[in-house]
């Protein structure tokens, strides 16, 4: 495929996300944010001026102000994700309105993290951990970098590596080199006995941190140490694809459920390409990783050129149906246009036709009940 063919792929996806959404009220959970941040990055490789304008009539509308949706706390790592899009917007602009909102809750969450790293005294609680779900390093982390970047300030990255650190210390294995979703999945099992790691979660940290780093200065102190779990995880990842192409939604077991899972693909692909276009993965190596995800993602697009095979909201591995779709999904493969189109010419393998259409699907029970 060359450079313009994987763009062309990248604008069939996002023109029919567009159409879909055409008319409904202006959304930006987490679930949109992670969309508007694929639109975000697309809109830099795209000739076409919609997906710009999309992002700017949305931050027009709720006055480019995150969402307050988790019983107010203005901390919560889903609910800045939004900030990614908006950054963006105020990077192509620099309208000072694009930025203070995002700005100003950021500010709050780098006071939140300072005060939560605070020493504890003799006798006192452990500090809360801010980001104590591995999703929350995709969602957070990655604004902070690029507001440093944009505002010249190093506080948000100050915050952002104390924070990350504390999570990964709590989450991160370093025997598997995965992340446990939450604190909750340490030490459950998955049926074959293995640790359970759930796909899409581990594709947030991988996708996640390859974002973080794209803003993280090069003689950052804490770099190197970044740049070696993304490498590590590379190395485990690659291990699990299966022979589809695709990964399972329960990574270490995927017997459990069988189904390809696109989500966590899209967002593993994203992340191995990435690293090959950073110079951090060998391309020999890894880009045929990534190629087969790739033509894995196009065989399970949908009728309406929607991604098919879409685990739903979850916070763990869990059955498939070939006509699910998220908002989420559509992000991701945006994203993988936006590196994979850097990697052409592309040498696509061929790939199963994963699809099975909403109508042949409907109501039909998961593959291992078929």
């Amino acid at each position: 495929m060359s450079r313009q063919q994987i763009i062309t792929e990248g604008e069939k996806m996002a023109d029919a996300q567009l159409a879909q959404l055409a008319g409904k009220k202006p959304d930006i959970d987490w679930v949109a944010g992670v969309m508007w941040a694929g639109y975000a990055d697309f809109s830099h490789v795209s000739s076409k001026t919609a997906y710009t304008d999309a992002i700017s009539d949305l931050g027009s509308k709720v006055q480019w102000t995150p969402p307050l949706l988790h019983r107010g706390d203005p901390n919560h790592a889903d609910d800045l994700c939004i900030g990614q899009a908006f950054l963006d917007a105020y990077a192509t602009k620099n309208d000072p309105a694009r930025l203070a909102p995002t700005q100003s809750r950021l500010d709050a969450l780098c006071a939140a993290i300072d005060q939560e790293n605070i020493s504890n005294a003799p006798g006192e609680k452990p500090k809360r951990l801010i980001w104590w779900w591995c999703d929350s390093l995709f969602m957070a982390p990655p604004g902070l970098a690029r507001l440093s970047v944009v505002t010249k300030n190093p506080q948000y990255l100050e915050a952002l590596d104390k924070e990350w650190w504390r999570t990964a210390d709590l989450l991160y294995d370093k025997d598997e080199h995965l992340f446990a979703r939450d604190a909750t999945y340490l030490g459950k099992l998955a049926k074959n006995g293995k640790k359970i790691f759930w796909s899409r979660g581990n594709g947030w940290v991988f996708a996640g941190l390859a974002r973080t780093l794209t803003y993280l200065p090069p003689d950052y102190p804490s770099r190197d140490k970044y740049v070696t779990i993304f490498k590590d995880m590379a190395v485990k990842l690659a291990s699990l694809q299966q022979a589809d192409g695709t990964w399972r939604p329960s990574l270490l077991d995927p017997g459990q459920y069988p189904d390809p899972e696109a989500s966590g693909t899209a967002l593993d692909c994203y992340a191995f390409a990435w690293g090959i276009n950073h110079g951090i993965l060998d391309r020999a190596t890894y880009l045929p990783v990534a190629a087969k995800a790739w033509a894995a993602l196009l065989a399970a697009r949908r009728p309406d050129g929607l991604l098919g095979y879409v685990q739903g909201v979850a916070k763990a591995p869990d059955f498939v149906k070939a006509d699910g779709t998220q908002l989420y999904a559509t992000g991701a493969f945006l994203m993988d246009v936006c590196e994979l189109s850097q990697l052409a010419p592309l040498v696509v393998p061929p790939a199963p036709q994963l699809y099975i259409s909403a109508q042949e699907n409907a109501g039909t029970p998961p593959t291992q009940n078929k």
